[in-house]
């Protein structure tokens, strides 16, 4: 029987540090090949945004603060709480911000962009081996997939498509045009 080249991919251990805390950065040495690629989805089912998520609570905030420790780590992107239930990731431009929430997407991690910043989830049941990780890994794959092998040309023609979508939604707001 053929091996399915889109199952899941198979966790990378966990790498702590001496205090006991996640060593994000140098949990992986390479990463595969991304879902949209052709590659295994990190995760076998979505994991969306809770709809119900309380930013006031300590969980919440203790998760917040390791996502954006780890995401830091491996992607040298800053991080910072959202609207409830999401983080945003500060990315260059609003084109890679675009790509990378598609490709976060198709490793079925739920993610959105507004502008130059990358949104994926967050929630205060989010555990440090599950979900936490599963962010992290994706953050992580998909950015250095982005500086690594994106060809610049890809990223030339998304810069100007993100300005496009810039221009035509200044002049549908400027002529009073409902696009909703």
């Amino acid at each position: 029987m053929a091996e399915d080249k889109r199952a899941p991919m198979a966790a990378a251990p966990m790498v702590y540090r001496e205090d006991g805390s996640a060593d994000w950065g140098n949990m992986w040495t390479s990463y595969c090949a991304l879902a949209q690629e052709g590659g295994p989805p990190h995760r076998g089912t979505l994991l969306p945004a809770p709809a119900d998520a309380d930013p006031t609570s300590s969980q919440y905030q203790a998760v917040v603060a390791e996502l954006t420790r780890g995401i830091k780590e491996v992607s040298d992107l800053d991080a910072a709480p959202d609207a409830p239930g999401w983080l945003a990731v500060r990315c260059p431009s609003p084109a890679m911000a675009l790509w990378l929430a598609d490709a976060v997407k198709e490793e079925n991690v739920e993610a959105r962009h507004m502008d130059a910043k990358l949104l994926v989830p967050v929630g205060a049941d989010f555990q440090l081996t599950g979900e936490i990780k599963n962010i992290i890994t994706v953050v992580g794959k998909t950015t250095h997939y982005w500086h690594e092998h994106l060809a610049p040309e890809v990223k030339q023609t998304l810069a100007w498509q993100t300005l496009a979508q810039d221009v035509l939604r200044w002049l549908q707001a400027r002529l009073g045009v409902n696009t909703t």
